[in-house]
């Protein structure tokens, strides 16, 4: 297969690829993630058909057409920045900062193709060059925003890792990089660099995409509703947090409205009962051993909503919600390790974390040792009950 024939298989490919995931995204839900990646999906999947039609039967007839060419697929730049700011700061989008972004790329679109100069286009590529710099930059330090405000809402990793999206955010970058390069100097072999290494970075995008528009959705979902008291555990997808909540209504009266504007004698007698309410769940009950914990779950059990336990465990507590829930795993790990023969798998399970790899890396950046250097160093008395 010659170079050109391969260039119009990887095109065929990538039109194809393109478009199925446009209709994934579109199809599955509405969240704003998605809306946003199914329409780089379908202008990708135009850009693509566009190449194809001017490279005809051979290349690109001259430098000038693949500067004309290059100059149009301007119009995806702003669609990854859409993309990546909604993945790393979701809902901070609307349609008017959005189309901010398209106003220094549509002024060099007209530009480039009203006065098509070679020093245009490279002041196109400079420009599009910083610009990537920057929202590589932006975006880097976006992430771990995101990460904390997650683990104010989830005791478990699944959605709170996000290397995943680092990594994304460089293979963009990479991305364009091959893109400025493949303009500057056009040929079948660069295109064909170009079309793989980006099927490759959209491959993977697009399965943590969808997997995130979910996670969106979720923080969205309860944002909107923080002024409001959480639904009953009984509508919660884990049956024995109902039962949980079933056992301190006997307890404690669970009529305490915790987000008023009490008098100093009511607000100290409500904060020892929801004090109290939060022991017997945690000492008591062992919630935490609910390897899909939510706050929004742990909430409706002490019958107030997520924004008051949220402040509570960050005011009074000084921690995250995911490293108040861990903490206690960590200490119930420690004990079954003292006291058992039971394998790192069995004890991670016992415990509340939902993968043995979690554990280990939870329990090593806590105890500044692995559960196996652990059980070997330590006594039968140095886990205390407390």
């Amino acid at each position: 297969m010659t170079g050109c024939n391969l260039l119009y298989f990887l095109y065929g490919a990538s039109i194809m690829f393109h478009l199925m995931m446009a209709l994934l995204f579109s199809y599955k839900r509405r969240a704003s993630l998605n809306i946003y990646v199914s329409t780089l999906m379908l202008v990708t999947a135009a850009q693509y058909v566009k190449n194809l039609a001017l490279i005809g039967d051979g290349y690109y007839d001259s430098a000038l057409e693949s500067l004309y060419s290059s100059s149009i697929d301007l119009f995806t730049m702003p669609l990854y920045a859409i993309v990546l700011i909604e993945a790393c700061r979701p809902g901070w989008l609307n349609w008017w900062r959005a189309s901010l972004l398209y106003i220094p790329f549509l002024a060099f679109m007209t530009v480039s193709l009203v006065y098509p100069e070679p020093l245009v286009f490279d002041v196109i590529h400079i420009s599009s060059f910083v610009y990537g710099v920057l929202l590589l930059s932006w975006s880097l330090h976006e992430v771990p925003r995101f990460e904390r405000a997650l683990m104010e809402e989830f005791s478990y990793e699944k959605y709170i890792n996000f290397n995943w999206l680092r990594g994304i955010i460089v293979s963009f970058f990479c991305i364009l990089l091959l893109w400025i390069y493949d303009s500057v100097n056009p040929s079948c072999e660069n295109d064909a660099i170009y079309l793989i290494g980006s099927l490759v970075v959209w491959a993977v995008a697009c399965f943590f995409f969808y997997r995130q528009a979910r996670v969106i959705g979720i923080v969205k979902a309860y944002e909107s509703a923080d002024s409001q008291s959480v639904a009953a555990p009984l509508e919660a997808d884990d049956e024995a947090l109902a039962s949980v909540a079933t056992s301190l209504e006997t307890d404690i009266d669970t009529d305490t409205d915790l987000s008023g504007t009490p008098t100093d004698e009511q607000s100290v007698q409500q904060e020892a009962a929801f004090a109290e309410r939060m022991h017997l769940l945690f000492e008591r009950d062992h919630v935490y051993l609910n390897p899909r914990l939510r706050l929004t779950e742990l909430a409706a059990l002490l019958g107030t909503n997520r924004t008051y336990l949220s402040q509570y465990i960050n005011q009074c507590c000084d921690t995250t919600f995911y490293d108040f829930v861990n903490d206690y795993r960590i200490h119930h790990a420690k004990l079954l390790l003292h006291s058992t023969d039971d394998t790192l798998d069995t004890i991670a399970t016992k415990s509340g974390f939902n993968s043995l790899s979690t554990f280990r890396r939870a329990f090593l950046q806590r105890e500044g040792k692995s559960p196996i250097e652990f059980r070997a160093s330590n006594g039968k008395n140095s886990v205390s009950n407390g």
